[in-house]
């Protein structure tokens, strides 16, 4: 697993690089304490396993926010039994939910 840092208005984050079969993980089983959040390579994801609500930053293939979601984890409610998707992204930035804030405007 490869760490990378990513700059998002003034703060500095470590996010969890996942590739290949690391993106179907994601942040599943993590307490997060070494890493702000993960990308994953994929339109789409679930959230079992998955300890801490999350903000999903949906990427297209230049990096550019197409779309955000905030993602609970599972629990024994159906409702929470979920994908996220967004079709217009190629990777999705999942971070720990408020840990950045949108810009009004």
């Amino acid at each position: 697993m490869c760490v990378i840092n990513v700059k998002i208005g003034k703060k500095q984050l470590r996010i969890k690089d996942c590739k290949g079969i690391a993106s179907v993980r994601g942040l599943m089983f993590d307490d997060m304490k070494k890493y702000d959040g993960a990308l994953i390579y994929a339109n789409s994801i679930w959230m079992p396993f998955v300890r801490h609500e999350l903000d999903l930053l949906f990427l297209s293939a230049d990096f550019m926010i197409v779309d955000i979601k905030r993602a609970v984890p599972v629990t024994l409610n159906l409702k929470t039994w979920r994908i996220y998707k967004c079709n217009a992204a190629s990777y999705c930035l999942e971070l720990k939910a408020g840990l950045v804030r949108r810009r009004k405007g």
